[in-house]
């Protein structure tokens, strides 16, 4: 008989508006294991870093997020550090995270966390929604860190589906999801129609009226050594870089390169500088 184990519970909402020439907060709400941190940063955009109070995510956890951008605003969205996603028991529930946004007309969202890091029997089914207008801006980065290499770890049991549906003035422009469901996962990633036995994977999607013009600079970036697990495609007012790399820090390094391209002069995160 499995013993019922105590599960976090939270949740967090962030609405932001124009005031004057800049993007402040309108409205705010914290729960549970989630809070939201502001980091001063210059120019008229703001940023906003997540924390997870709960030190990381076991199966049977519950996170919801809601991120509202009103007409014009400028929000970057990043996290504290790395999530963890924890070892589940046989028969535990997954881990379900939620997240939606809306971008109204002439806004930018950038979600930009540190990668998720899936511990060996980790069990998590995350969905993110975002509903867009057509003159909106939206960047989307998630890297997935399977296993921890350089403690030896081997990964054997996966239970993982990871979602991002984009819908763009009402209508569906992407959908997207990983599905890694596996009792041998190292055999699956050794494929090299799968990962080619590498350990870390990201995918960049940029919706945007400029997103398809940045292809050719993209590529010529990609052409770096830090960047040879990547790849970028564009179409439809959307641009999609998906990329490979041995670790978190290797997949890191390549992010720092692409980046730039997607963002212009725009500074990194704050919780990423080193």
């Amino acid at each position: 008989m499995i013993t019922p184990l105590q599960r976090a519970r939270g949740r967090f909402g962030l609405e932001v508006r124009v005031c004057g020439e800049r993007t402040r907060m309108a409205d705010l709400v914290q729960a549970g294991c989630c809070r939201l941190l502001f980091p001063r940063v210059a120019g008229p955009g703001m940023e906003a870093a997540t924390v997870n109070i709960s030190g990381g995510i076991a199966a049977g956890d519950r996170i919801e997020g809601h991120l509202a951008c009103g007409e014009g605003t400028d929000l970057l969205v990043t996290s504290q550090a790395a999530e963890r996603i924890y070892r589940a028991r046989a028969g535990d529930e997954p881990a379900e995270i939620a997240l939606t946004c809306q971008v109204a007309a002439n806004a930018r969202l950038e979600w930009l966390p540190h990668g998720t890091i899936f511990f060996d029997g980790s069990h998590m089914r995350r969905h993110m929604r975002v509903d867009m207008a057509g003159s909106s801006s939206f960047l989307f980065l998630e890297s997935r860190i399977f296993g921890r290499r350089g403690s030896g770890e081997r990964l054997s049991r996966l239970g993982v589906r990871d979602r991002l549906t984009i819908r763009r003035d009402g209508g569906l422009l992407l959908e997207d999801m990983l599905r890694l469901e596996s009792t041998d996962v190292a055999a699956l990633m050794a494929q090299p129609a799968i990962a080619g036995g590498q350990g870390a994977v990201a995918t960049l999607v940029l919706v945007s009226p400029h997103a398809m013009g940045l292809l050719p600079a993209l590529n010529a970036r990609l052409a770096a050594p830090e960047c040879a697990g990547f790849a970028a495609s564009a179409w439809n007012g959307m641009l999609v870089a998906r990329g490979l790399a041995p670790g978190g820090w290797a997949l890191e390094v390549a992010l720092r390169h692409i980046l730039p391209v997607l963002r212009g002069a725009r500074p990194l995160p704050s919780t990423w500088r080193s």
